[in-house]
C-alpha cells in the first residue's frame, strides 16, 4: 500500500513539472546598454517587450498543459511562472522609460502598451 501511494507520488510531482509552462524572462538593462542605446534602438527594445508580452498572453491560454497543471497543483504554477514573465518584462519596460526619459528621447516615441498587469497566483493559467 506504501509502495503504491509513494508511486503515485512520484508520478503526479513529475507530471506537474513537465505541465507547468516557462515563458522565459526579460532581463534588467545592463550598464552597457545604458550607455550605448541610441533613441531608436530604445524604441526597439520596447517593441521587443510589447511582442513578448503578447506572446505571454497568447501561452498562457487554458490548453492541455493547463489542464495537467491545475490537477496536479491547481494551476498555482503556471500562474507564478506568467506573474514573473510579466514582471520581468514590466521591469524592462520601466528601466527602458526612464532611459528614454534620461536621453530626451522625442516624445512621440511610437505608442505602446505601458504595463501589462500580472496575474495572482490563484488563478489557472
Amino acid at each position: 500500500m506504501k509502495r503504491r501511494l509513494l508511486s503515485t507520488l512520484i508520478v503526479c510531482t513529475a507530471l506537474a513539472g513537465c505541465a507547468t509552462k516557462f515563458y522565459g524572462r526579460e532581463s534588467e538593462l545592463t550598464a552597457y546598454e545604458k550607455n550605448s542605446l541610441s533613441c531608436p534602438e530604445i524604441d526597439i527594445e520596447t517593441a521587443k517587450i510589447d511582442d513578448f508580452q503578447r506572446r505571454v498572453g497568447q501561452e498562457s491560454q487554458f490548453d492541455g498543459r493547463s489542464a495537467l497543471s491545475f490537477a496536479t497543483d491547481f494551476g498555482i504554477g503556471n500562474a507564478m511562472e506568467k506573474s514573473a514573465a510579466i514582471k520581468s518584462a514590466n521591469n524592462r519596460r520601466n528601466q527602458l522609460d526612464d532611459l528614454r526619459v534620461e536621453k530626451g528621447c522625442a516624445k512621440d516615441a511610437p505608442p505602446s502598451v505601458r504595463t501589462m498587469p500580472s496575474t495572482s497566483p490563484t488563478s489557472a493559467d
